[in-house]
This record gives C-alpha cells, sequence and structure tokens, in this order.
C-alpha cells in the first residue's frame, strides 16, 4: 500500500486575481428584505443605489462590510447570460451579495450583467444556509436563504436584475417569500444544498434530514416538508430525547449531534442523498423509500464508539464530498463519489456507486490497497509547515477527455493548488508522479518607489501614483488605510469633497509638519518618507486581509478552476508557453517532458527546434544572475536601458552595448565569486560556450501569439474584461523582467567573457541586443499603459479637446476610472470562444490576444511607432493632457507624431513650441497621405481639417492657422496665414480659400497691431473697402496713430475712402490734418484744423489758455495752398453757440486778424490790464 505523500514542482497553470470592488458606485443596489411580520401587509419597497462607494473609517467596519465570512460559485445549466454567479456573505451574516462572474457572453446579448444585488435580511443568515439554482424557464434565479430565526426565503431574481438597473424596482413582495417550517421549530438546521429550484435538502443537527418540496407554480411561501432519520420518515419526542443524551458539538449557536450531515450531494438521478456525517461516516439515503441504505467510515475501517471524537470532523468542513461521472465507468459503475479524510494527513477515498440501495454491494471502495494522500507541498524534513487540504474538486470525464482532481492545500496564508489527470482505470499508476501544480500570485510583491535626489519627482509625487496604479489596492482599502491613519495619529480626516490624492498628501503633510520643520530639509524629506511608507505598510496590512481563502470552485461546463477569497477571486489558466519555460526549472522540465503539450519549441525554418529545458536553462541563469545584483545595480540598469530605449541611436550596436556595460560598472558591480556561480549555472546548456543565439530568439518568438482569424461572435463581460486586464497587467510585468533580465546577461557575457579563451560561435550579441531592445521598447510601452490610469466615460465620450486648454484631466460621477490599457484597447477586443478550449485556456489566449491588439500586430502593416502615435492622439481627443505629457517619451520622430506634439503644446498653452513642431512636420504632412488621416486621428482631425494634410504646403499651414484662430493665439495665426499665401500659386488669391486667409490675417494682424500685415492683407484682398474701416479704426485706437497712418502707403483709389473715414472720426482731427497734409492737400489740412479752431475760441474758459498755435497752423496751410486757394468756408456756431450758423468764406486775412486779436488778449492778460463790465468794445481799461 503506497503511503507517501505525492510531490510535484512542475508548474502548468497560473492564477489571476481579480477584486471584488464594483466597477461603478451606481451598479451597487441594496434592497431591505421585510421580516415575516411585514409579510401580513403591504412592506414599503427599501432600495438603495449608491453615488459613491462606502467608505469605512476603521479596519473593523471594512471587515464586516467588505470581508465575505463564507462564499460560493453558482453554475448555472443555461447556456446564457448571465450564468455564473458569485454569493458572499458579509456583515456578520446579515447582507447576501450575487453578482455575476461570467467572463464572456454572445456578440448578440446586448445587456452586460455587471450589477451587485445585496439582500439585507433583519436576522443573520446561517452559516452553509444559501443556496442557488435555476428556474425552469432559466430566465429566473432561484435564491434560497435559511435564517437563525427559522425563516426560509426563497428569491426569484429575474436576470435582468444583475442587468438593468430599474428592473429590481419589482416589488419586493413579488419575487421574495418567506416560509417558516415547523421541523425547525424543533430541530435547528445546519447546512443546505438545492437539488432543483423546487427541491431543497436540509441537514439537521440531530443527523436528520430536510427535503422540502414545491410545485413549479408555487412561489415558495408554501413547502412540503419530509425528514429522513434512521429508517423513519419523521422525527419522534424519543429521538430527540436520545439526541439530547449524546455526544454533541457546539457551532454556529446551535448543538450539533455526531451524525449530524455536514456535507451533502444529491446523486445524479435524484433519488438518493449522499452526506459525510461529522462522525467521520459516509451516509447514503434513499429518498423515495425514505431510508438510509448505507454507512460507512471514510476510511473503510472498523471504529469503536470511543474511538469516533478522534475522528471527529468539523462542522465548517463542507468540502470532504463530491460526486462525478465519466464516459468511461469501470466494471458497471454508474458514477463515483470522493470523500475526503483529514484524519492521518489526510486521504481521499474513491466509490464506486452501482447500486445504493444494495449497500457493500452497491457501493464499493476502489483502489482499497492504495493510500491516496493529497500532494505534500514542503516535504522537506526541516519543514515545520503544517499543510491541510483545504478543497478539492472533480471534473467529470467527458467523451475524449480526461478526469481531473483540484486539491487546494492551505497553510495559514499561503496556500497551493494542485492539478492531476487521471483516468479511473489507472488513478494509481499516475498519483504519485503526475501532478502538476499552480503558480501562486503573491498579493502584493512590489518593493517601494526609490526615491533619488536626482529624480523631478519626489516622495510625494511618486508615492501616489505608486499606492494608486490600476488594480493594485482597490480604492475601498486605500480610503480606509487613510482613515486608520489618521485616526492613529488623531488627525482631522481631510475634506471628503477632495480627491484621494490630494487627502493623502495632506494628511501626510500634517503628520510631517508635527514631527518637524522646513529648515532642517534633509530631516524633513527624510521624515515625509517614512510616513509614506507607514501608510502603504497600513494598506498592505488591509490588503493582506482581503486574500484570505475561502473555498475553491470548478465550473465543469466550461473546464475552469476559481479560487474564492475574503474580497476577490483567482481563476486559474493555463500557462503560455513563456510561462512554462520562466517559471520551471530546466530540471523539472526535463523530468517531466511527458505531461507537456508542446515538448520542444519550434523556431525559423531551418534550425532545429529547442527544448524547454533549454529555454528554462538560460531564462533561469538570467533570473539568478539578477538575484546577485546589488540595489545600486539595478537601478542603474532601469536608468539607462530608459534611455537606451528611447533615444534615437548614434552608434554600432557593440559600442551601445561597450557604452551601457561601463555606465552600469558591471566590472566593479559583479566579482569573481558571482561570475564563477553565474559559470556554473549555465553548465546545463554547456557554459558560456553553449550559449546560442538561437536560443534567446527562440525565446523571444514565443512572445508573439496569433490572433483567431474570424470573428469569435463572443465579447468580454464586464467582469471578463477586468479579469483579462489583470492577468494582462501580470504578464506584461513578468515578461517585462524577462526582458531585462536576458539583457543584463547579453551585456555581461558579451563584455566579460574572454573570446579567445571561449569562443562562443554560435553567439551573437548584437543581433540578440537589437532584438531585445525592440521587444523590450513594446512591452515598456505596454507596461505604461497598464499602469496610468483615466476616467472612463459611461455615458458617452468626451468631446475632443480642438477649442479649450485644459488644465487637468476632467472626471465626473457618470465615469468610472480605469487603466489605459483597458479603456483604450480591452474594451473593443473581441473574447475567445470555449467552443474548441478550456475556460481555462481562452482566459490565456484572451490575454495575449490583448497584448497583440497593443502593439497593433492584429494589422502587419501596423508598427509599434503607429500604435504609439495612436494613443497619443486617443489621449488629446479625450482631454488626458496629463497623461499625453507623459506618453511624449515613447512618440517616435516621424511628422505624424512631431504633429501631435505640437497640438499638444496648443493645448497647454505652449504657442512658441507648438508652432515649431508644425514647421517640423510641414514637408512630409504635406504630401500625399499614406492613410486616412481623419481615422488616425481618432476624430482630432474633422473632415476637412483632413483634407487639408497631403494636398500641398498652403493647405497644411492654413489648417495649422485655423487651429491658432479656435485658440485666438493671433501672433501665430497670422504668421501661418501668411505663409499659406506666400506658398499660394500666383492665381490662388481670387479663390475663396485666399480670400478666407486674407481676411483671416487682416483681422490676426489687427490684433496684434501689426498695421503693415494688415495693410498688405488688405491691399490683396477682393474687396479692401469692406476692411478699410477696421484698419483705420485700430490705428486710432493706438497711441502713435498718426505715424502708423502715414507709413501705409495706400493707393490713390482709397484715398478718398480714407478721407471719409479719418473725417468721420471728428474727435482726431489733426490726425485728419495730417494725413490731408502729407498727400499736399493743404485747404484740406486747415479746413480739419479750423472747426475745432472755432470750437475751442467759443469755449475758452481759462484766461491763460492760448490759442496762438492752433491760429498759426491754419494760417501756414492756408499760405501753401496759394492766394487762389487760401480761403474756406465754414458754418460757425449760432447765436449764443448753439445749433449750426450761416455758411460764410473764411480767408486768410480772416484768420490772421482773428490771430491778431488772439496776440492782443494774450497782452492785455499779460500786462495785468482787465476792464470792468460785461465784454465788449465800450470797456473801461482800468490803466
Amino acid at each position: 500500500m503506497a503511503s507517501r505523500a505525492p510531490v510535484s514542482s512542475l508548474s502548468l497553470f497560473r492564477e489571476t486575481r481579480t477584486d471584488l470592488e464594483p466597477i461603478h458606485p451606481s451598479s451597487l443596489i441594496q434592497i431591505q428584505v421585510p421580516s415575516t411580520s411585514t409579510f401580513s401587509v403591504r412592506p414599503r419597497q427599501q432600495r438603495r443605489i449608491f453615488n459613491v462607494l462606502p467608505s469605512y473609517k476603521d479596519e473593523d467596519s471594512f471587515a464586516r462590510n467588505v470581508l465575505a465570512s463564507s462564499s460560493s460559485l453558482y453554475f448555472g445549466k443555461a447556456n446564457r447570460h448571465p450564468r455564473s454567479f458569485l454569493w458572499r456573505i458579509l456583515q456578520d451574516g446579515k447582507v447576501l451579495e450575487i453578482r455575476s462572474v461570467d467572463l464572456s457572453r454572445s456578440a448578440k446579448e446586448t445587456r452586460d450583467a455587471s450589477l451587485i444585488i445585496q439582500l439585507c435580511f433583519p436576522n443573520p443568515t446561517r452559516h452553509g444556509g444559501v443556496a442557488l439554482a435555476d428556474a425552469a424557464d432559466h430566465n429566473v434565479l432561484s435564491v434560497f436563504a435559511l435564517s437563525k430565526a427559522g425563516e426560509l426565503y426563497t428569491f426569484a431574481l429575474r436576470k435582468d436584475f444583475f442587468c438593468h438597473a430599474p428592473a429590481s424596482e419589482e416589488d419586493v413582495s413579488r419575487w421574495c417569500k418567506v416560509f417558516k417550517p415547523a421541523t425547525f421549530s424543533i430541530s435547528t438546521p445546519h447546512s443546505l444544498v438545492a437539488g432543483s429550484s423546487t427541491r431543497l435538502i436540509v441537514s439537521l443537527n440531530d443527523g436528520r434530514l430536510l427535503q422540502l418540496t414545491r410545485q413549479k407554480v408555487d412561489d415558495g411561501s408554501k413547502w412540503l416538508e419530509s425528514t429522513y432519520g434512521d429508517g423513519q420518515w419523521a422525527s419522534s419526542l424519543r429521538g430527540l430525547v436520545r439526541w439530547q443524551g449524546s455526544n454533541t458539538v457546539k457551532y454556529d449557536g446551535c448543538t450539533l449531534e455526531q451524525g449530524t450531515p455536514t456535507a451533502l450531494a444529491l446523486s445524479p438521478d435524484g433519488k438518493h442523498t449522499f452526506a459525510v456525517c461529522l462522525n467521520h461516516t459516509l451516509r447514503v439515503w434513499n429518498m423515495e423509500k425514505a431510508t438510509s441504505v448505507f454507512s460507512e467510515d471514510l476510511l473503510w475501517q472498523h471504529r469503536e464508539p470511543n474511538d469516533i471524537p478522534k475522528v471527529m470532523l468539523e462542522p465548517n468542513s463542507p468540502n470532504v464530498l463530491q460526486l462525478f461521472e465519466t464516459y468511461a465507468a469501470k466494471e458497471g459503475d454508474l458514477y463515483y463519489v470522493v470523500t475526503f479524510s483529514p484524519h492521518d494527513f489526510g486521504e481521499f477515498k474513491f466509490w464506486g456507486i452501482r447500486d445504493p440501495d444494495h449497500a457493500e454491494k452497491g457501493i464499493r471502495n476502489l483502489y482499497g490497497d492504495h493510500s491516496l494522500k493529497p500532494p505534500d507541498p514542503d516535504p522537506s524534513p526541516d519543514s515545520k509547515a503544517i499543510w491541510k487540504v483545504a478543497d478539492f474538486k472533480i471534473k467529470n470525464g467527458q467523451r475524449g477527455q480526461s478526469l481531473e482532481i483540484w486539491v487546494l492545500m492551505r497553510s495559514n496564508r499561503q496556500y497551493k493548488l494542485y492539478n492531476l489527470k487521471f483516468d479511473i482505470h489507472d488513478l494509481p499508476e499516475v498519483w504519485q508522479n503526475q501532478w502538476s501544480m499552480v503558480a501562486s500570485e503573491d498579493a502584493d510583491s512590489s518593493s517601494a518607489p526609490y526615491i533619488s535626489d536626482a529624480d523631478a519627482e519626489d516622495c510625494t509625487d511618486k508615492w501616489p501614483k505608486f499606492l494608486l496604479q490600476p488594480g493594485k489596492y482597490p480604492v475601498t482599502v486605500v480610503e480606509t488605510a487613510l482613515a486608520t491613519y489618521c485616526s492613529e495619529r488623531s488627525l482631522t480626516l481631510p475634506n471628503p469633497g477632495a480627491s484621494l490624492i490630494e487627502r493623502m498628501c495632506l494628511s501626510i503633510a500634517t503628520q510631517v509638519q508635527s514631527r518637524t520643520s522646513r529648515e532642517d530639509f534633509e530631516r524633513y524629506r527624510r521624515v515625509t518618507e517614512q510616513e509614506w511608507t507607514l501608510l502603504w505598510q497600513d494598506i498592505r496590512d488591509l490588503d493582506k486581509r482581503r486574500w484570505d481563502l475561502l473555498a475553491l470552485h470548478y465550473d465543469n461546463d466550461t473546464q475552469m478552476p476559481i479560487i474564492a477569497f475574503a474580497d476577490g477571486l483567482s481563476a486559474i489558466r493555463t500557462c503560455d508557453k513563456i510561462d512554462i519555460v520562466s517559471i520551471n526549472s530546466s530540471t523539472t522540465l526535463s523530468d517531466s517532458r511527458s505531461m507537456l503539450e508542446a515538448p520542444s519549441i519550434e523556431t525559423d525554418p531551418g534550425n532545429e527546434p529547442k527544448l524547454p529545458e533549454e529555454l528554462a536553462a538560460v531564462i533561469g541563469a538570467a533570473a539568478d544572475f539578477r538575484q546577485m545584483f546589488s540595489s545600486n545595480l539595478r537601478r542603474n540598469i532601469s536608468f539607462i536601458l530608459a534611455e537606451e530605449l528611447w533615444l534615437d541611436p548614434s552608434y554600432s550596436i557593440p559600442i551601445r552595448i561597450q557604452t551601457f556595460h561601463d555606465r552600469c560598472n558591471f566590472s566593479e558591480e559583479i566579482g569573481s565569486a558571482a561570475f564563477d556561480q553565474l559559470a556554473t549555472t549555465l553548465d546545463r546548456v554547456g557554459g558560456f560556450d553553449g550559449l546560442e543565439t538561437g536560443t534567446f530568439l527562440a525565446i523571444l518568438s514565443e512572445f508573439f501569439h496569433n490572433l483567431p482569424p474570424e470573428p469569435t461572435g463572443v465579447v468580454h463581460s464586464s467582469f471578463g474584461r477586468k479579469l483579462t486586464v489583470s492577468g494582462a497587467q501580470g504578464m506584461i510585468t513578468t515578461r517585462k523582467q524577462l526582458l531585462i533580465d536576458l539583457l543584463a546577461l547579453v551585456v555581461f557575457v558579451e563584455m566579460e567573457v574572454d573570446r579567445e579563451e571561449t569562443p562562443m560561435l554560435n553567439f551573437d550579441a548584437p543581433q540578440v541586443y537589437a532584438a531585445l531592445l525592440d521587444m523590450h521598447r513594446q512591452y515598456e510601452i505596454m507596461q505604461w499603459l497598464a499602469r496610468n490610469s483615466r476616467v472612463e466615460k459611461l455615458h458617452g465620450r468626451t468631446k475632443p479637446a480642438n477649442t479649450a486648454i485644459i488644465a487637468k484631466d476632467d472626471a465626473d460621477n457618470s465615469s468610472k476610472v480605469s487603466s489605459v490599457l483597458e479603456n483604450l484597447f480591452a474594451l473593443d477586443l473581441p473574447a475567445q470562444s470555449i467552443g474548441m478550449q478550456s475556460q481555462s485556456e481562452a482566459l490565456t489566449n484572451s490575454i495575449l490576444d490583448l497584448l497583440k491588439w497593443t502593439i497593433g500586430n492584429n494589422d502587419p502593416t501596423i508598427t509599434w511607432e503607429q500604435v504609439a502615435v495612436f494613443v497619443q492622439t486617443n489621449l488629446l481627443v479625450n482631454n488626458n493632457i496629463n497623461l499625453a505629457s507623459a506618453f511624449l517619451q515613447y512618440q517616435p520622430s516621424t511628422a505624424w507624431a512631431i504633429y501631435f506634439r505640437g497640438r499638444l503644446c496648443l493645448l497647454k498653452g505652449e504657442v512658441t513650441e507648438a508652432a515649431i513642431y508644425f514647421k517640423k512636420a510641414a514637408y512630409k504632412l504635406s504630401r500625399p497621405p499614406r492613410f486616412d488621416y481623419k481615422y488616425a486621428s481618432h476624430g482630432l482631425l474633422s473632415l476637412d481639417d483632413a483634407n487639408l494634410f497631403g494636398t500641398g504646403l498652403p493647405n497644411y499651414y492654413t489648417h495649422i492657422y485655423m487651429l491658432f484662430d479656435s485658440t485666438s493665439h493671433n501672433v501665430q495665426m497670422s504668421h501661418f496665414a501668411h505663409l499659406a499665401l506666400q506658398l499660394s500659386p500666383a492665381n490662388s488669391p481670387s479663390s475663396d480659400q485666399a480670400t478666407t486667409l486674407l481676411s483671416s490675417l487682416f483681422q490676426a494682424s489687427l490684433q496684434i497691431t501689426d498695421f503693415p500685415a494688415a495693410y498688405s492683407a488688405l491691399v490683396r484682398h477682393p474687396n479692401p473697402d469692406t476692411l478699410l474701416p477696421s484698419l483705420i479704426s485700430s490705428i486710432l485706437a493706438t497711441p502713435n496713430a498718426t505715424p502708423h497712418l502715414l507709413s501705409l502707403p495706400f493707393p490713390p483709389t482709397l484715398h478718398g475712402n480714407v478721407d471719409s473715414i479719418l473725417a468721420a472720426h471728428k474727435k482726431n482731427p489733426n490726425i485728419l490734418a495730417a494725413w490731408r497734409l502729407h498727400h499736399n492737400n493743404y485747404r484740406g489740412a486747415a479746413a480739419a484744423l479750423l472747426p475745432a479752431l472755432q470750437a475751442q475760441r467759443a469755449n475758452i474758459k481759462r484766461a491763460d489758455e492760448g490759442l496762438e498755435n492752433e491760429y498759426l497752423a491754419v494760417i501756414n496751410l492756408l499760405a501753401c495752398a496759394g492766394k487762389e486757394n487760401a480761403w474756406l468756408l465754414s458754418e460757425g456756431p449760432g447765436a449764443k453757440g448753439k445749433g449750426v450758423g450761416k455758411r460764410t468764406v473764411i480767408t486768410i486775412e480772416d484768420v490772421r486778424r482773428d490771430y491778431q486779436r488772439e496776440l492782443d488778449r494774450r497782452s492785455v492778460i499779460e500786462n495785468g490790464r482787465f476792464g470792468f463790465g460785461g465784454g465788449g468794445e465800450d470797456e473801461m481799461d482800468l490803466f
């Protein structure tokens, strides 16, 4: 009899984790379930949809409201969405949360089941007292719940409840019914299973079973009760008295008898109920005959009554029993039962079921000569860890497929999941050496951000980005940790209206100020970093509780295992080839080659296939080599690699390798011991001399993936998309690290290994280096997309950012925040079909599809450089200005990319830089196009804008001037309008476009008071008369109007118009006179000055005001006009200065006489001779 526990180190599966935070607050709906007393009257609907996610003040409230005490998954039989449901128990049993966890749905199903229903009970539910089943029409989910008040709730949840929020507004009394079984008045229910929507089996604390049945037309308010004991239909008081005197177990507030069933399962035909009882026995009831037909110890051993307490099972261990079927049954078996006994480090027992009613003849112990122990995760004799089976699941054996058993092992918070593929005929043979395992995902393996004086960002910039990376920590966890941090330090919580980043920074700053002052900068910076680290520790501690293990589940229809945690799920996907060779050691792969689907990896045609262990040996050596790096060397590699990736190469590859090696200081950082250890690690492939270019290229070839050739007709659900993106984030991180490891190995080997002693004839380091860099660029972009988030509008897209300067990214209540990777690429990615593959395989392929889709390789004509511009364009069109600025580092030097650099600068108000970029891109973008500019711009360019590209420089500059016009930057607008006109053909000014350009140039020139440019546009305009008033008015509004006006060489055809316009501006007679004088119209100039002179003379108020200069100006102008023209026609003021007087002719002599009178008046004033009287010629002179 084999008793050794099997051991396995081969990983063929990986975890993909995701949290259970709602995709948006409004997707969480709480409904209050009425109590029994309120059903007698019509209850008032109590339904709540959240606008913001609830926040919690401490860890206890967080655990009570967020962390599930128990949960399970239900996989329906109907092939429609939603089919898979996760239910969880929250708030000490008072809340039952149900949500869909389908990964995909048919493209024909337009509604996504993204809503979460929380049913709030007046009394707590019992542990193990929840069961789900599909109703007959498959459009209703039947939910059953037992409360501690002895109530059975029946919920008929239409599946629209999970797709359409208004559907749940239906009166709760119509879909929620309550029933109090009479049996519960003398017995307490322990656990519940649903055989169907009309049949329930309840285990009772006295060891009996209760069957509840109803008709299909019944709504759940009434059930037919049938109890099953030791061969009797009903219980009796004698049985109750016997129970009170037996050995019992206290659990969940009630007393359990040793024979209480703790795990239940119905036979495929529904006639028998199998149960594992607390007393370590397997019992079978015939439900039609109402009798117990079989009872046997789980290990098929005889036990005395006094030995039973030693092997008693835990009351909360329902995962010890499972039924399964296989198409290739053994020796007439109908189906099989698997039980697990935790006694003596655990043992599985397989039972062949032929006819349960014939006891030992109908139920046989398979493999009785073998002890089927669970796998041992830690076989080292020095290990002190105690591993136990937490759960197990069996996959049914469908035709053409083997059976599978999944075993979940647990030791405190550690766990490992194992898989075994077997046939019912050869199980003992494969049990010892055919196990594989799942590579576990560490909940939080990242290190704190490195803060350096050389960085442009300090810790206050880096820490919020680190903590709020998409998919790293749920917002609820960060909010609760921040509240705990403030509470422990007696800090006042910041204004909840501020953003989470602002509140974190304010709390940290307040605490730092209480510990130190800004004068001591070094200490201030050190304390700030310490406080951020403490907040991070609070977040990590809280986050660890979310990943407390609950149960393992398996969907037989889609063939996918799922691990449930307190606040998360982990889907188990198959490993792709890169996963296999990077997770497993070369020794493991060599020993397990028969278990691999692809025992060799094809490379380029003409080259020999590579074995997986060869690739694993190189990858393992590179990873082990990295472990010997100091923290300083790791930072240097990261920093220098970032420069190497995006700087234009100006040196050959060998020189760049040499520079990379020298700048990283490998010679000083890596000592002889590390060198020798690397050489030893590479012995598996023949040492340094065994390195081959083909091995590295074979590894890189496995990075590529082919998308489905035809549409699958399947789309991701919101949960499936979230899970896919989470898997992509993990895959990007691991693959990027793999590329860095290989790159460091190549550089070190190329520069440190003596080629004379070790020629390495098959190793071309420059070729490998270039290939690694090219692949690394793609993953660097993907990692940026995965680590940066933006607002995803749920009700329409944002408007193009054409006409406004955006200071920061926007957000509103109708939005959700997601990574750019999800928002930009995953939303449009089709899901993998599961028709020809399992869901585990489909998930892996969906993740690979997303990576392929992201770098544009779904279209062979698209390069990663075009993808980078595509991303930048989308960021601009969605107003993500901060993200677009950060993404600039990944932009290529193409004209299309340079153009969008200019668009970004324009949105940021950096108009000078924008103009430079637009000019730099002008030549290539003005030539005939190679692609659809409108489509490539994500709508940033209208159809009219796109038509201006590729049709010559004039049209391109016309588009640029229109951009500056939309943002009211007149200097640049004028400049580019001038360029467009300058480069236009000679006959184009008569065209409508040229007219528009001239008008725009004219207006822009006026705005910046560039009057020569405005004049140039005016004289070229087909209708200059329409623009002339604006030009004259703008000139008159300037301080130096006269020089500006006279400097413009107006053609004679416009002189009269200019004169008329100036004459209409009566407030500026001097400018009109200057204009006429400039054009030798002396009498006209005098006529312009005379009315003002007359008005001044009539309105002199001060005795010392003089008009000598004004008179002299008029006299001189008339004198210059000649004797024949030395006269003016004047309309003087009327009587007493009112109205208009008679028209008179004024000659130069008249003006001279008036001038003399003015001189006399001034003389009288200066000599102090003042007359008495009212004025006139009869005044008396005092002197």
